[in-house]
């Protein structure tokens, strides 16, 4: 089993960021979205640098959690690109209005089981090892 502290983690958070980008981007319908979307793998990683830092925690034994979590919003979304895309164009067209008002996406129920399932594993992960 690997170990929390072995620096494959780094090479593992870097492939569950790209992983998740392939998948992200085809929903997303123009570059504002993109960014958005981007922003999302380093706003992760600054929690994490963050709470690391606090808590004397070294950042890499934090990785799988970090992994567990961008994995699980990527792979919430698999295969919903078709619904994802529906719904931007809908959010550009319609700014302002609340989200519930546009078309639903199996997608949101999708990341709403694999971000816990995953999330959890891996914090369950570096706990017992």
């Amino acid at each position: 089993m690997l170990e929390k502290s072995s620096s494959l983690w780094w090479l593992f958070a870097a492939v569950s960021v790209a992983i998740y980008l392939s998948i992200m981007f085809p929903g997303m319908v123009n570059r504002q979205q993109k960014i958005w979307v981007s922003c999302g793998p380093a706003a992760g990683f600054i929690a994490l640098a963050a709470f690391s830092a606090n808590y004397d925690w070294p950042i890499v034994e934090i990785l799988p959690a970090y992994c567990g979590m961008i994995l699980g919003i990527g792979l919430g979304a698999l295969g919903h690109s078709k619904g994802m895309r529906e719904f931007m164009i809908w959010r550009k067209e319609n700014p302002g209005k609340p989200d519930e008002d546009g078309p639903g996406g199996a997608w949101i129920l999708q990341m709403a089981f694999t971000l816990p399932v995953l999330l959890g594993g891996a914090i369950w992960y570096m706990n017992t090892h």
